[in-house]
């Protein structure tokens, strides 16, 4: 290959990272346009690949500059007031460890068109691309932030149908119409020149390219008939609701991990104060954001925080649900230590302690109370340290300074119940709310687990603040409207700097707060019950392309060893 040839190839590459890039919010409707061509000319870049050396490095190339494109944020350069040195090596790690995940399906769509042929391969390519996708929402090193099906969530009316698909029938339809406007574009590439000869003497590459034009315009055309039609209908009357006021209190991250127990509290309390102020009625719940309260408030000698807590709760009369860590100690020689428990100062003290989510409120009795629920898809390397529980000693090797590195897994769907009235109930009910904290939002299949076993309202508590006013708080914020519309449930966030939103069942952003401002968001919202075929049936369409993008690795292996042998 001449050097113009290697820096065409490059140019080609970059191209095709920078559209991936700006498919992702927050760039827009016209950014999510960009992925239905941005693999095309990687396609391109990777026709002449010789070697599996090739096929990764030019694969590598694009997912990179798709990465400093769009998780750019994630080392917390716009931190407001401090940043943290773990932090940022653990984001310069992410811009140059995670293409090489991206790049799992772009090399086994590599070996298998120089194995089996282009056109096997461009077959192949969606299997791998999709079984890759949920590979990689699993196991310590789950990142699915750079899933295709999340550069369409600006997109609302061509999403809707993904209430029965889930979203990666979504990553489906992208993947398949770059697919066929790059064999419309390339057809003498794949097909040979030779046929394309024969095809342009007998007119058939004409009417060939016509007809993938056509099936790119019906791809494009269905969803969006359907997703007009579902916007129009009107929304479902009577029943029952739930009043939720969604507060932003605006506290600086780092900040609030050193002030004192009674200032966190106090800080949330003035600012739920000045959100009910302006309320002509009172709602049946308020929503903290993630870690709003920075300590475990039901160990024994918290005991005087909890009760101003639940002070503050009966003066208003509204339940609270916040984020909170919550810890569990065992003595040793007296109580049964799980598996999972870490060591003490003390010798004889282990601990377990998760990032959770916490329901306290007064029952029809009068008698306070509270639910739990710990969190359990962990951020690698910013809550848990992936492999830890083998290799202790990677727990002080990377360790971040606020101390938030090394949670326990939670192991529970756990669905709060919530008494209340509502707006049209009469008598005492329950509403069944499930709480995502933070980066479980992006978890099709976990988020779609718990309307399965009934909740009925998606809440979804968040600190954003680490990485300031960048893409990635906006990118979290939309990534929410796909869970809506999957399982047709209104969402609320509540995020300590922003972004909170209410999003309806139909993936419509109501009411959204701006970044870096102390807000609330009081919506009325349905409780709903019904469940889409996307909540029964879960992903159909990733797990099987997973088994199969497996079954394809084992066979390839089987041919290279075979081939050595002979």
């Amino acid at each position: 290959m001449q050097p113009t040839s290697r820096s065409k190839k490059r140019l080609i590459l970059i191209i095709s990272g920078v559209l991936l890039g700006v498919s992702y919010p927050p760039f827009g409707i016209t950014g999510g346009f960009c992925a239905f061509i941005a693999l095309i000319p990687l396609l391109i870049a990777l026709e002449d690949t010789e070697r599996l050396r090739n096929g990764f490095t030019r694969g590598y190339l694009a997912m990179f500059v798709l990465t400093l494109i769009a998780t750019y944020w994630v080392g917390g350069w716009k931190g407001e007031g401090q940043v943290d040195p773990y932090l940022i090596v653990a984001g310069i790690a992410l811009d140059f460890v995670h293409p090489i995940f991206l790049v799992v399906p772009i090399l086994l769509y590599d070996v298998t068109g120089r194995r089996f042929g282009r056109l096997a391969s461009l077959i192949a390519l969606p299997v791998y691309w999709i079984g890759f996708e949920y590979w990689h929402s699993t196991g310590d090193f789950a990142f699915p932030w750079l899933s295709l099906h999340n550069t369409q969530t600006y997109n609302t009316a061509f999403i809707q149908f993904i209430e029965f698909t889930g979203s990666y029938g979504l990553s489906l339809i992208i993947l398949t119409i770059n697919i066929l406007l790059y064999i419309a574009l390339r057809f003498d590439v794949i097909f040979g020149r030779k046929v394309g000869e024969v095809a342009a003497v007998l007119h058939i590459k004409k009417s060939v390219r016509l007809k993938l034009i056509s099936a790119v315009l019906i791809l494009l055309a269905i969803p969006y008939i359907f997703g007009f039609i579902k916007l129009a209908e009107s929304p479902a009357k009577g029943g029952r609701s739930i009043t939720v006021t969604s507060v932003q209190p605006n506290i600086n991250p780092w900040d609030k991990w050193s002030l004192g127990t009674s200032e966190v509290t106090d800080s949330m309390f003035r600012a739920s104060r000045t959100a009910l102020k302006s309320l002509t009625m009172k709602p049946d719940l308020l929503l903290w954001p993630e870690t709003a309260i920075t300590y475990p408030i039901t160990l024994p000698w918290r005991k005087h925080d909890l009760d101003d807590l639940f002070h503050f709760i009966s003066s208003t009369g509204i339940p609270i649900l916040t984020g909170i860590p919550d810890r569990e100690e065992y003595l040793k020689g007296k109580d049964q230590i799980p598996l999972d428990a870490k060591k003490t100062n003390d010798p004889n003290v282990f601990h377990r302690e998760w990032n959770s989510a916490m329901l306290f409120y007064f029952d029809q009795s009068g008698k306070p109370g509270y639910q739990r629920y710990h969190k359990e898809k962990l951020v690698p390397f910013g809550e848990h340290v992936p492999f830890v529980d083998d290799l202790p000693f990677l727990g002080d090797v990377f360790s971040w300074t606020v101390g938030i590195g090394s949670w326990n897994f939670g192991t529970s769907y756990d669905i709060f119940k919530l008494p209340f009235k509502g707006q049209f109930v009469t008598a005492p009910d329950t509403a069944r709310i499930c709480t995502m904290i933070c980066y479980e939002s992006i978890y099709p299949g976990y988020v779609r687990e718990f309307v399965r076993r009934g909740a009925e309202l998606i809440t979804v508590i968040t600190n954003d603040g680490w990485y300031g006013n960048s893409s990635g708080p906006y990118q979290h914020n939309r990534y929410a409207v796909l869970r809506a519309i999957e399982n047709r449930r209104w969402v609320v966030r509540s995020a300590n700097t922003g972004v909170s939103s209410v999003i309806d069942d139909k993936g419509r952003i109501i009411e959204q707060s701006k970044f870096l401002t102390s807000a609330s968001i009081t919506q009325t919202i349905p409780l709903l019950s019904e469940q889409t075929v996307y909540t029964r049936l879960g992903d159909f369409i990733a797990i099987p392309c997973e088994w199969a993008s497996g079954g394809m690795i084992i066979v390839l292996i089987a041919l290279r060893i075979i081939k050595r042998k002979k």
